[in-house]
C-alpha cells in the first residue's frame, strides 16, 4: 500500500510542477507582448475635457536613510508636480531616523536643504514625530496630516512611491486622466527595476545575480502586474495586488479598508479587490533602482515574502465586510496558494524529484529538463526585450554567470519566505518583534526597521 501512495504523491507533485511551468511560459509570452507597448514611447496625455473637478493627487514619498537619493528624487518629483497643476508632493520622513555620525544629516535635513534652492510650491517635507512605527504607520500619519490640512476632499487620491523611484514627468497627468476616464478606485503605475544610483555592483558575481534578477523581475512586472491591469481595464475581473512604488488609491476607497495595512501595498490591493474596487493602469512605467549588491537583494526578499503571504490576513480583514463575493475569496485563495508555493516549496520539490525523473520514462525526463532549462529561456528572451533599457556592456556580465544566476534564482527567491518563517518562530519563542526591511542598498542610515 505504501508504494501506491508514494506514486500518487509523486504524480501530484509532477502535476503541480507542470502546471507552474505552463504558467511561467504564459507569463513570459505575456511579458513579451506587453513590452511592445509598455516600453514604447507613450502617447500624449489626453486633453482635459473640462467637466467636473480635476482629481487632486497627493503623492507620498516616504523616506528613511535616503540621503544619497535626495537630489535625484526631488528633481524627478518636481517634474511630476510641474506637469500637473493639481499634484502635491509630500516627502514623508520619520523621527525614527537617527542622525548619522561624523556630522552627517538626516533625510529630513537633506530634503529641506535641497528644497531651499528650488520652487517648493506644492512640495513639502513632513515628518512623523512618533518614535516607533514602520512605513505603513508613516503613510497613515501623512494621510491624517493631509486630511487635516485639506479637509479630506473625497475626490482626492493618495499616491505612494518608493524613494528610489524615477517616474516620468507626465505620471501625475496620466493618473488624473485615467482616474476621470476609468472610474477606477485604484491605479497602479507599474514599477520596473532597471536603474542603479551608483552603477552596477562591483563584483562579477553580484552583477550576475542582480542582472538576472532584473531580467526575471521584469517578467513579473510586465507579464503579471501590467498584463492583469490591462485586462482589468477591459472589464475582466481577477485578483489584484498593488506595488508600493507607484500605487494610487482614491481617498474614500483607502478609508473604506482602514488605511494602509502593516505591509502597505500587496495586502491593500487584496482588500480592495475583495471589496469590489476597480483597478486601472497608465501607459508609463516607474523606473526603480536595482539592489546595489547581493546582500541588499536578499535583505528585501523577506519584505516581499511578507506581502505575498499576506492573503490570509486580507481574507480575515474582510470576513465581516458586506458585499464580498465568495467567488472572489476563492480566487484570492487560489492566487495566494500558487504564489506562496512558488517562493517556498516548488524549487525544492523539483530538486528532490529530479533524480528519479531523469531515471524514469521520457515524460519525466522532459519535465526535469524543462524545469531547469526554462530560466535560461526566460533570460534569453528578456535580454532581447530589455536591450534598450539595460546596457549589457555597462554591466559586463559573462553569459555563463548570468545563466547560473538565472537557474539559482529559483532557490534564492525562497530565502525571504524561510527567513520570514524563522523570524516568526523566534518571535514566538523569545518574544522578539518581527521586522521587515526592504532596501535596494546597504548604505542606508542607521535607524529603526522600515
Amino acid at each position: 500500500m505504501r508504494f501506491p501512495v508514494r506514486n500518487r504523491v509523486r504524480q501530484l507533485a509532477m502535476g503541480a510542477i507542470s502546471a507552474h511551468l505552463l504558467w511561467e511560459a504564459a507569463t513570459l509570452r505575456r511579458a513579451r507582448q506587453t513590452a511592445r507597448t509598455a516600453l514604447a514611447v507613450p502617447p500624449p496625455v489626453p486633453a482635459d475635457g473640462g467637466t467636473g473637478t480635476p482629481p487632486v493627487l497627493h503623492v507620498l514619498v516616504p523616506g528613511l536613510g535616503e540621503q544619497p537619493y535626495v537630489a535625484r528624487t526631488v528633481a524627478a518629483f518636481a517634474a511630476v508636480r510641474d506637469a500637473y497643476p493639481h499634484a502635491h508632493i509630500w516627502f514623508v520622513t520619520t523621527a525614527r531616523e537617527q542622525a548619522p555620525s561624523a556630522g552627517g544629516e538626516t533625510t529630513r535635513a537633506a530634503l529641506e536643504r535641497q528644497l531651499l534652492g528650488m520652487d517648493a510650491r506644492r512640495m513639502a517635507v513632513v515628518e512623523d514625530p512618533r518614535p516607533e512605527g514602520n512605513k505603513a504607520s508613516q503613510l497613515n500619519w501623512a494621510v491624517e496630516y493631509i486630511d487635516q490640512k485639506f479637509g479630506g476632499e473625497e475626490q482626492s487620491w493618495i499616491g505612494v512611491f518608493d524613494f528610489d523611484s524615477q517616474p516620468p514627468a507626465d505620471t501625475a497627468a496620466w493618473v488624473a486622466a485615467t482616474a476621470r476616464a476609468s472610474g477606477a478606485e485604484a491605479i497602479q503605475v507599474v514599477p520596473i527595476g532597471i536603474t542603479t544610483l551608483a552603477g552596477p555592483p562591483k563584483t562579477a558575481a553580484s552583477r550576475a545575480v542582480v542582472y538576472a534578477e532584473a531580467l526575471h523581475q521584469a517578467v513579473r512586472s510586465l507579464g503579471v502586474e501590467r498584463w492583469k491591469l490591462d485586462q482589468a481595464a477591459g472589464g475582466r475581473r481577477m485578483p489584484q495586488y498593488l506595488v508600493g512604488a507607484g500605487m494610487f488609491v482614491r481617498r474614500d476607497a483607502l478609508r473604506s479598508v482602514g488605511g494602509f495595512p502593516f505591509v502597505d501595498d500587496v495586502p491593500l490591493g487584496y482588500r480592495l479587490f475583495l471589496q469590489g474596487a476597480r483597478f486601472a493602469t497608465v501607459p508609463v512605467l516607474n523606473r526603480v533602482d536595482l539592489p546595489d549588491n547581493v546582500t541588499a537583494h536578499l535583505g528585501s526578499l523577506k519584505f516581499i515574502a511578507r506581502g505575498i503571504t499576506s492573503w490570509p490576513s486580507a481574507l480575515a480583514a474582510t470576513r465581516a465586510t458586506p458585499g464580498v463575493r465568495q467567488r472572489d475569496r476563492l480566487r484570492l485563495v487560489a492566487l495566494g496558494v500558487a504564489d506562496t508555493a512558488e517562493i517556498t516549496i516548488y524549487p525544492w520539490l523539483a530538486a528532490g524529484l529530479t533524480p528519479s525523473l531523469l531515471r524514469g520514462p521520457w515524460p519525466g525526463r522532459l519535465l526535469a529538463m524543462a524545469w531547469w532549462g526554462f530560466p535560461l529561456a526566460q533570460t534569453a528572451v528578456m535580454r532581447r526585450v530589455l536591450a534598450g533599457e539595460l546596457d549589457e556592456r555597462g554591466w559586463s556580465v559573462p553569459a555563463g554567470a548570468v545563466a547560473a544566476a538565472s537557474v539559482g534564482r529559483r532557490f534564492w527567491r525562497t530565502a525571504g519566505a524561510w527567513r520570514l518563517a524563522g523570524d516568526t518562530l523566534r518571535s514566538r519563542l523569545r518574544g522578539q518583534t518581527v521586522t521587515f526591511a526592504k532596501s535596494t542598498r546597504t548604505t542606508a542610515t542607521t535607524g529603526a526597521p522600515r
